[in-house]
């Protein structure tokens, strides 16, 4: 078994270029993982959307239009090239994006075709919108969200199929936030009610098939939760089915570059969980390696 140092990110690192909700520029990004001693580092953007109704009102009132977040994507798949040449003797940068799953009857297409042109590494698979609707955004879009489909626990179980979903569309090398419904949700007892369950057990029987790695989210330290993503009943769940973790810092600014990555292993280490699993590259692929947490 390879030994690495533990303090790995395959889910960090959105930019105020090219994020409408962060503060730093890329390379500041970069300067403060290899600042924080992370020895591999995904970087990992959001994909374009490829319609004005799911763009954000802070990206429409800065003038964006959907071409404008194609072209602002290329340019940062050129940047980390160039990064990644630049930075290439003090840490490992990973070349991804974090999908998303809008329209729902091309999205699949839509980011396989941007991994293939572009030259991505890997794919964070993650689920923002439930029914075309984001779902953790704004308290009025959650709101409509579940009004949408009836209730909180059905828009929980929906949440959940979607991901499944996305997993078996897209089978992503990472699976990111397994449980970002409770971001508006919070802690309620839907999430962990028996259907609501099924759908997740549902959907990590899926990702287990696909192999994908489930990152272990510090972004909720950040927002006063207790835990990273996933909550401790979901991440037994994932223990118990043997699938592989590694840790996500979610940035969105340098100051968040590997924070709480300290609080995350320890929680892991807690749950019954001592090892991580990287992804790494190796001439013409990307492999999985296995680092110790102790």
């Amino acid at each position: 078994m390879k030994r690495m140092h533990w303090k790995i990110s395959l889910h960090g690192g959105h930019s105020s270029e090219y994020c409408d909700h962060a503060q730093d520029p890329l390379p500041a990004l970069v300067a403060a993982a290899v600042d924080a001693g992370i020895s591999i580092y995904g970087i990992t953007e959001h994909a374009p959307r490829f319609k004005t109704e799911h763009m954000y009102s802070e990206e429409l009132a800065l003038g964006w239009t959907p071409e404008i977040l194609l072209n602002k994507f290329r340019r940062y798949a050129h940047e980390l090239d160039s990064l990644s040449r630049i930075w290439d003797s003090k840490i490992t940068l990973l070349k991804a994006f974090e999908a998303e799953v809008i329209p729902s009857d091309s999205y699949a297409d839509k980011m396989l075709s941007l991994k293939r042109e572009l030259g991505f590494d890997y794919i964070v698979g993650s689920v923002h919108y439930v029914n075309g609707i984001s779902i953790d955004y704004t308290r009025a879009l959650f709101g409509e969200a579940v009004q949408r489909c009836g209730s909180l626990e059905n828009l929980c179980i929906a949440y959940f199929q979607t991901v499944r979903n996305m997993a078996e569309a897209l089978r992503p090398e990472v699976l990111g936030h397994f449980d970002l419904i409770r971001k508006m949700a919070g802690n309620t007892s839907e999430l962990q009610s028996a259907p609501v369950l099924r759908a997740a057990e549902n959907a990590l029987h899926s990702i287990r098939e696909i192999g994908c790695i489930i990152d272990i989210n510090t972004s909720p330290l950040r927002k006063g939760f207790a835990c990273p993503y996933p909550a401790p009943h979901f991440l037994k769940m994932i223990r118990e089915k043997g699938i592989p973790v590694c840790f996500g810092d979610d940035s969105h600014s340098a100051a968040e570059v590997g924070a709480g990555f300290e609080t995350a292993r320890q929680y892991l280490i807690d749950h019954g969980i001592r090892e991580l699993t990287a992804l790494n590259k190796k001439p013409g692929k990307m492999e999985k390696e296995t680092v110790l947490l102790q």
